[in-house]
């Protein structure tokens, strides 16, 4: 094949890429939803995210209790009430705190992670890691 030839099929090979090519990662952390309704902040899809992450709503709760600092109980559908007022962004921060402490592999940072003898370690189901983790 002719050099020119070559040249102008590469040309128009990158003339048909799309314009920003990004990189979606595989997990996404998702949002709180939820509303604030006097001095009570409820979160609506809390057993999403705990299921989401592979984790028990629990577990997941008491973190959020300590990491915000205010009581708060569970309905029978799986929302939580949290008995002040919370901006999301607040909330949001909570559990990207929680995800970063109890679900992601601190050495390959993978999110396939279980929690072992009774959540005091988390082991990696990718790569093997396995290390201690504090008590909520």
């Amino acid at each position: 094949m002719e050099d020119s030839k070559y040249e102008e099929l590469l040309d128009t090979c990158y003339s048909e890429l799309p314009e920003v090519l990004s990189k979606k990662q595989r997990f996404e952390i998702p949002d709180v939803k939820g509303r604030v309704i006097k001095t009570r902040t409820i979160i609506n899809n809390f057993t999403d995210i705990s299921k989401q992450f592979n984790r028990d709503s629990a577990h997941m709760y008491r973190f959020m209790i300590k990491f915000v600092g205010v009581r708060g109980e569970v309905n029978d559908r799986g929302d939580v009430t949290l008995f002040s007022r919370f901006q999301p962004a607040m909330l949001n921060k909570g559990i990207h705190a929680y995800f970063n402490q109890f679900v992601e592999c601190s050495y390959c940072k993978s999110p396939d992670t279980e929690l072992l003898d009774n959540n005091l370690k988390i082991k990696c189901k990718a790569c093997g890691h396995e290390e201690k983790i504090p008590q909520i």
